[in-house]
């Protein structure tokens, strides 16, 4: 995973310059389920959890599901500015709602979404995994979610996979970035 998450991060870099062209969205309906339910830990199948933590996606009232493409989400959203991943089916697109820069989106040749960054500058009410978003801290999250697979000064990660995962990082208590691979 940690190969994963540092040409995520250079990607991440290069876009803030990036240029290329628009993806649209077809005119499918959306999912929208503005309702959020915490993830009780009972389980000890940790890829469960991650996949009811996937389930419930919500971005600006649309619920998100992997796998998904993008193709599903509404007119809002764009994408732009891709990014090959050099022997891979796999572009790094900056993601756009209303026009406005929300994050980041890799999606494959087929347009199924295959990784998820959502700027911290998104409030809960429009960004959330299960509940928890950027206004969440540590402890929120293990309320939620139980204890991480992965647990280091700066992150947690839920995941045993280093195709699905989740990837929350923090500054001090707070959590600074929600990445999610899939």
């Amino acid at each position: 995973m940690k190969k994963r998450i540092l040409p995520i991060f250079l990607i991440t870099i290069t876009l803030l310059v990036g240029c290329g062209h628009d993806v649209k969205p077809s005119d499918k309906d959306s999912i929208i389920d503005t309702t959020s339910e915490t993830i009780g830990t009972t389980s000890s199948d940790t890829q469960d959890i991650v996949q009811k933590m996937l389930d419930n996606v919500i971005l600006y009232n649309e619920k998100i599901s992997f796998p998904s493409s993008f193709d599903s989400f509404s007119d809002d959203y764009t994408a732009a500015n891709a990014i090959l991943y050099d022997g891979s089916d796999i572009s790094t697109y900056t993601l756009y709602y209303k026009d406005k820069n929300i994050g980041f989106i890799d999606l494959s040749n087929n347009n199924y979404i295959r990784g998820l960054y959502i700027d911290d500058d998104i409030p809960n009410s429009d960004f959330s995994i299960s509940g928890i978003g950027y206004n969440s801290c540590r402890s929120d999250i293990i309320n939620a979610f139980g204890e991480p697979d992965e647990k280091t000064e700066t992150s947690y990660t839920y995941g045993n996979s280093e195709s699905i995962c989740i990837v929350f990082s923090f500054n001090d208590e707070k959590i600074r970035s929600i990445k999610i691979f899939y």
